[in-house]
């Protein structure tokens, strides 16, 4: 191997929090005596770390700083950066790490054991106030090194999943007794010490903390005019204002925001929070429940190593992390939340807070949950893809995976993005479903004969559907009646008056107004009812233009080949797939990938079209049923509105559908219709039938299709 010349070296600082206040400057100060012990020059001094820390820098001289990172992170930017360096730059001899734990803390040890050995391989030597890792040893030294590597991530691992284990154990008693478990107050409240007693030893102000026996600290109110703001808020929230229009009415009355002269940092940047108000703040603080005098504890998590659980700590599941090893920030099952009372008075009733709360969830729209796409262009299939595994039905949104490279563009299960303890990490490539389905569409086309012999069928569908027309239905029948009723009582009071005034006997007309009240009452309530009959009963026009309903079916044809044409055509995607009422449903399973590590793989899918259902309860972000799946009795498998997948069976559920509804994508030896991790294309449908569908294969292919009635 070779090694290269002593002749550069680079340190590399980390601490996970700011209030390690002293651990930079001795990393730092450690750093500089040994590369002065060993003769390499080293451009580094403490005047340095405060520039870079002023200006929050990650590299400066020859330091690469991490500040406030965790070392569960795989990924971080002064990490990435030296290792980027040490591959071009072949000056660099050494580099200078305080401890193996700065390195890293991961939860597997190989992680770090792998970038460790990849950098030995380079023929840079690690130096460590532990240890050194001379890429010159010989191969039975490199064993022992391994294995010196092995046990010290290892150990920081381990201290870092008993340290969590222990945090989350503290918060849980803190939150039970309804103690601050850390973190800025809510609007109008401020930090308070208390002693045993509950009595208020004083106001802490921001960022003090104090540990004095006895003692802990609660979150009381503080402020009695952003308080009256707060419950403002609610009562309008009350009277059916949304929280875009709530927040622009206090941005008008130019009350400041709860963060308003904050500073606060986005993408690197620092700047100072603007002060108005938005529909997320408004948000927040119409869920939390604190301004009835309860604490909550625990309805978000985004631990690495121990969540809160039901019965404690629990080991954070493997789709609860993201690719470099940091946590997701997911909101946890009801269950586990943990509610006491705050030790303040109550503010807001709440009877009245629960009934504003049901009334918010009611309002909820789809969009509930949704991750909205920078580049809706991006994901033209959206909102037509959902997750059919065990009856799921969920709405896939689009999503973009940046583990590698620039990014993939992926249809992800919404109750996944909302919390993966609701499900599982099923999504498939956005790119090759959409040219699945649009390779579908247009072979669906060319085996239907073209545009002349699809005119021809069109025609004579749209004959029979015009001497169709000319029988009423129930509902045009019930109309003519109520009409004809109408207009014979508008006939009779416009008579009305000048028989009234032909009566001679006083009684007589007397009892002619009385009557004329009556037709007057009964005309109304016959027009109200010929309006309800009206708006629930679709114009059909007296006769059919059968040239124009023709030339607007083949105006969608053309389209089609328009749009299959042509790869740039993606605004018109979706307004064809709109038209065609196209709807996919996917199922996933559990499969294997390197290093048998678990993943989830496409099984199989239906892609309908027109007004056939899914063979399955649709529903979208907020889990609601949508229109456009079966009946919920229809489907057994979403009683409970969720996801009960059983992920330890590899066997594909079976997809019912109606009689005829449906079209299967032969599966024979040769006409596969994708392939293992996403479609690849069509290929030619058997005739409709009764049959029930084929059970999907095995190998992650989109299988099954429909047959719509709008082409």
């Amino acid at each position: 191997m070779t090694v290269r010349i002593p002749k550069d070296a680079r340190v590399y600082l980390r601490r996970s929090t700011s209030a390690q206040e002293s651990s930079l400057e001795t990393q730092l100060q450690w750093a500089i005596d040994q590369a002065r012990r060993l003769g390499i020059p080293l451009r580094a001094t403490l005047d340095d770390l405060a520039h870079m820390q002023l200006h929050r820098l990650t590299h400066y001289s020859d330091i690469y700083l991490d500040d406030a990172t965790s070392g569960s992170k795989t990924r971080r930017p002064a990490f990435d950066a030296l290792l980027t360096e040490l591959e071009a730059n072949l000056a660099i001899s050494h580099l200078l790490v305080f401890k193996r734990d700065r390195f890293g803390r991961p939860k597997d040890p190989l992680d770090m054991m792998v970038i460790e050995r990849d950098i030995r391989e380079m023929g840079v030597t690690v130096v460590m106030s532990d240890g050194t890792v001379d890429p010159a040893t010989s191969r039975q030294e490199r064993i022992g090194q391994s294995a010196m590597s092995l046990f010290g991530y290892y150990e920081s691992g381990e201290y870092s999943r008993k340290l969590s284990e222990r945090i989350v154990l503290s918060l849980s008693s803190l939150a039970a007794e309804g103690y601050s478990t850390g973190g800025k107050p809510p609007y109008g409240f401020g930090r308070f010490l208390c002693d045993a007693n509950d009595k208020v030893i004083e106001e802490l102000e921001p960022g003090r903390r104090v540990r004095q026996r006895g003692c802990h600290v609660r979150l009381l109110p503080s402020d009695p005019e952003k308080i009256g703001v707060w419950i403002q808020i609610l009562e309008w929230l009350e009277c059916e204002w949304g929280f875009k229009r709530v927040a622009d009415e206090l941005n008008r009355l130019g009350i400041p925001s709860p963060d308003a002269g904050c500073t606060r940092h986005d993408n690197g940047v620092e700047h100072v929070v603007s002060g108005k108000w938005n529909f997320t703040t408004i948000k927040s603080l119409a869920e939390n429940k604190i301004i009835t005098g309860i604490k909550v504890f625990g309805r978000y998590g985004e631990g690495v190593h121990n969540r809160l659980g039901t019965d404690g700590p629990r080991p954070v599941e493997q789709d609860e992390l993201h690719a470099d090893g940091s946590g997701r920030y997911v909101e946890n099952d009801p269950s586990v939340w943990i509610e006491a009372r705050a030790g303040g008075e109550v503010l807001f009733d709440p009877e009245r807070w629960e009934q504003l709360q049901e009334k918010l969830r009611a309002r909820s729209t789809p969009e509930s949950g949704k991750r909205k796409a920078k580049d809706p262009a991006a994901y033209p299939l959206t909102p037509r893809v959902f997750d059919l595994t065990d009856g799921c039905g969920s709405l896939m949104h689009g999503s973009i995976r940046q583990d590698r490279g620039p990014g993939t563009p992926l249809y992800r299960c919404a109750r996944y993005m909302k919390s993966p303890r609701f499900c599982h990490h099923n999504n498939v490539n956005a790119e090759a479903l959409l040219k699945f389905t649009l390779k579908t569409i247009a072979a669906r086309v060319q085996r239907a004969g073209g545009a002349e012999k699809i005119r021809a069928a069109l025609v004579a569908r749209a004959k029979a559907a015009g001497s169709r027309s000319k029988a009423k239905s129930p509902e045009d029948a019930l109309r003519s009646q109520i009409h004809a009723k109408v207009e014979r009582l508008r006939q009779q009071i416009e008579q009305a008056p000048r028989r009234i005034l032909e009566a001679e006997d006083a009684e007589v007309r007397t009892m002619m107004h009385a009557a004329l009240r009556d037709l007057r009452a009964e005309l109304a309530d016959q027009e109200k009812a010929l309006r309800e009959v009206e708006a629930r009963t679709p114009y059909r026009p007296a006769t059919l233009d059968i040239d124009a309903e023709v030339q607007k079916a083949l105006g969608v044809i053309q389209r089609i080949e328009t749009v299959c044409g042509d790869q740039v055509a993606r605004e018109q995607v979706p307004r064809l797939l709109s038209d065609l009422g196209v709807r996919i449903g996917l199922t996933f399973r559990e499969g294997r990938a390197e290093k048998n590590r678990k993943v989830r793989r496409l099984q199989g899918g239906i892609i309908a079209f027109g007004n056939r259902p899914l063979p399955c309860v649709l529903r979208n972000g907020a889990g609601r049923p949508l229109v456009g799946g079966l009946a919920p009795e229809a489907d057994d498998h979403a009683q409970d509105g969720g996801c009960n997948h059983g992920h330890q069976n590899d066997q594909p559920g079976k997809a019912r559908r109606r009689a005829g509804d449906q079209k299967t994508l032969s599966s024979r030896k040769g006409k596969s219709t994708g392939a293992r991790g996403g479609p690849r294309g069509a290929t030619p449908h058997s005739p409709v039938d009764s049959k029930p569908p084929r059970q999907p294969p095995e190998t992650g292919r989109l299988s099954k299709a429909s047959r719509g009635d709008r082409i």
